[in-house]
């Protein structure tokens, strides 16, 4: 399969902005920005009509079609290593499939480390899905996050399986970060060609976000926790990432399991690719539409 001209450019540019940060410096200026509330640009807030729902039991951001929007919802959550809040290209990503698919968009912000632990956003993002509950069948709900928020929607799931709460009909990830250990041999050999994240400051991350449980609890790493009985998963993961090893890794899980997955590996694109403004992003939305409509 042929790249994009334009994908290798993005790549070229994230290679390029990339920076080598001080860790702890880093978690420090992470700890002040993610202790305030987190404040969306009055830009994109007018360019993509995005509301803020303020009778919601945290800071929810709703986005909506301009044609009159069918029964499905979707509960984003945005990935950034679990301290960093949304970017730019999250609501762009959003708008365009709200504007695609015909839905509404639910993208809460969930508590960040290093202010706050794995169990602030599960119950952050609980207090959200019964709310939604009330409003739509859970089988027209869709689950959906990217890297941390992917490896989060899948915790959520498992948590809400444990608690005997309904399934989202389905659940997305993109890039999904499964395992917050980034001990795989195979991703420490990719460190040096991973073109956007740095193995440092999430391992760092990981460790905040998990507090005082072990890292390998199902709650902070997935890949660890029980797939049956969850709803129809599928999972978006690009061969430029060193999040790539645990992807093929939870395949063979989910195969092991007898549990029926959608699965799909695009050859030679980063992190979060769904996101950029590349034409295999457009394939990747594409089949992400299909698959919530079928």
């Amino acid at each position: 399969m042929m790249r994009s001209i334009r994908s290798f450019l993005v790549e070229r540019l994230l290679v390029l902005t990339k920076k080598k940060l001080n860790v702890d410096d880093y978690m420090e200026e992470r700890g002040i920005i993610n202790s305030l509330p987190y404040v969306l640009p009055v830009k994109l807030k007018n360019k993509y009509k995005i509301i803020k729902d303020n009778n919601l039991p945290i800071d929810t951001y709703i986005l909506k079609s301009d044609s009159q929007s069918d029964v499905r919802i979707i509960l984003y959550l945005p990935g950034g290593g679990y301290v960093e809040q949304p970017l730019t290209w999250h609501w762009h990503f959003l708008h365009n499939l709200t504007q695609q698919l015909n839905c509404t968009v639910y993208a809460p912000i969930y508590p960040k480390a290093p202010t706050y632990q794995y169990m602030d956003a599960i119950e952050s993002v609980l207090s959200i899905y019964k709310q939604l509950l009330e409003i739509a069948e859970p089988e027209n709900i869709v689950l959906m996050g990217d890297s941390a928020g992917g490896g989060l929607s899948l915790a959520f799931a498992q948590y809400l399986s444990e608690k005997g709460l309904p399934q989202p009909g389905n659940i997305i990830l993109l890039s999904p970060w499964l395992d917050i250990t980034l001990s795989d041999p195979e991703i420490v050999a990719m460190i040096d060609k991973e073109p956007m994240l740095d193995w440092e400051v999430l391992v760092e991350a990981g460790k905040r976000y998990a507090g005082e449980t072990s890292r390998t609890h199902y709650l902070v790493s997935p890949i660890n926790g029980d797939i049956t009985n969850l709803g129809k998963i599928s999972l978006f993961i690009g061969t430029h990432e060193f999040f790539l090893p645990d992807a093929r890794k939870f395949k063979e899980i989910a195969s092991q399991k007898s549990v029926d997955i959608n699965y799909y590996e695009y050859p030679k694109m980063n992190h979060v690719f769904p996101v950029f403004p590349i034409p295999e992003a457009k394939k990747a939305l594409k089949q992400i539409i299909s698959i919530i409509k079928s």
